[in-house]
């Protein structure tokens, strides 16, 4: 089943009716426009007098849909992709500890993303309705679950519905905080300052790009998974300048805390509470897939086992303290995306399958840990070209067939 679409059914002749984008839109739409973007564009625009490089803009860009394109390909119905979500195509290029860590982390990282989302989310509402944050976070987080349990796993057009309103929101915020003139300059920063901007972009979205075959699964043509990458990355930028404009209004890189603070607009708290709706939506999605790869369990329990502790996370107010996790997450993951990103390509075609040698992402995804926890940011980045280095050159030696 996809992304809250419809289930990909058989049609007479054997041949698969596949999805459009439409009903893949709301998990994409919802991470683009995600309070994070703000963040992020705050964070690059600090390191820039208030303002954001153009280059740095653009090519962060490209590394997202790059990312996202690539991984996301899994997902589409042969013969140019496998018809597979992240879970099932772990399965088919990873060995089986590898397989089964990869789930594990996956399980782990969407736990902590929901308990993270709600926990900001459910703070926002509770600023509006004056409820404690315990108690918002728990009427926040019930009707989404309700919503993936009794609906069957359709939430697509509630995850567009409430970013569509997250947009506004932020407009009308932006139209009364932001500065004149538009946050952007074409002055080229320097390499070193650019490759940090541009692991920050990388962290932003490698979480999700690992896990794009469980929204493009059954989607039809590269063009509407073309559509699925835009509706992500063109939001996410415009949330980066928007982040960036609202830095240099409000003093702080922290934007997101500023607008939920004690002189916080309304508008800004309704944003934060309802931009997480599609976020967390997501993370149950792929954290039931990945958790029913760990265990035969049943399908209408596993999004509780994620649910669950991840709002005792949020009541907990983990938003607060897990930046340094979620930086160190989005350090280790795209060091295995590009080993799968080459191997699909392989297979597409015509080769046989190999398995994943563990040797191409693991010694890059260990660099760029190491590196990101020593102060170093770019560190993201040198562990993607590794693994890029690693994947080309595992192409020409011999390695286990696949299962």
């Amino acid at each position: 089943m996809g992304c809250g679409g419809r289930a990909v059914t058989a049609v007479p002749g054997g041949a698969v009716a596949g999805r459009r984008w439409p009903s893949a839109a709301g998990a994409w739409l919802g991470i683009g426009a995600a309070p994070g973007a703000l963040v992020l564009g705050a964070q690059v625009a600090e390191r820039h007098d208030g303002v954001l490089p153009l280059l740095v803009l653009l090519a962060g860009g490209v590394l997202m849909a790059a990312l996202l394109a690539g991984q996301g390909l899994l997902g589409l119905l042969p013969p140019l992709g496998e018809n597979s979500t992240l879970s099932v195509a772990s399965a088919r290029y990873l060995p089986p500890v590898a397989d089964r860590a990869v789930a594990l982390s996956m399980t782990l990282a969407m736990i902590g993303w929901f308990g993270f989302n709600v926990g900001l989310g459910g703070a926002a509402l509770g600023a509006l309705t004056g409820l404690p944050d315990w108690a918002a976070a728990v009427a926040l987080a019930a009707p989404l679950l309700g919503v993936i349990v009794v609906g069957g796993g359709r939430w697509n057009g509630l995850a567009i519905v409430a970013t569509g309103s997250a947009i506004v929101l932020i407009g009308l915020v932006a139209l009364r905080t932001l500065p004149e003139g538009l946050p952007v300059t074409v002055q080229p920063a320097g390499p070193r300052s650019t490759a940090v901007d541009l692991a920050g972009f990388l962290g932003y979205v490698s979480v999700f790009a690992m896990r794009a075959p469980d929204f493009t699964v059954g989607l039809r043509r590269r063009r509407d998974l073309a559509w699925c990458v835009g509706l992500l990355v063109v939001p996410a930028l415009l949330a980066a300048v928007v982040g960036a404009g609202l830095s240099a209004a409000t003093g702080s890189s922290d934007v997101v805390a500023t607008l939920a603070g004690p002189q916080g607009m309304a508008a800004a708290n309704l944003f934060l509470a309802v931009a997480v709706v599609a976020p967390t939506l997501a993370c149950v999605h792929s954290g039931s897939l990945a958790l029913g790869r760990l265990a035969p369990l049943p399908a209408r329990l596993l999004p509780w086992l994620v649910a669950v502790p991840g709002l005792v996370l949020a009541i907990l107010r983990v938003d607060r303290l897990m930046a340094d996790w979620l930086v160190l997450l989005a350090a280790a993951v795209p060091a295995l995306v590009v080993p799968m990103v080459v191997e699909a390509a392989r297979r597409r075609r015509g080769r046989p399958p190999r398995l994943i040698s563990t040797w191409t992402w693991l010694p890059p995804s260990a660099i760029a840990v190491a590196g990101t926890v020593a102060g170093y940011p770019e560190s993201a980045l040198v562990g993607l070209v590794l693994s890029v280095l690693a994947a080309l050159l595992a192409q020409w030696r011999p390695r286990a067939p696949a299962r």
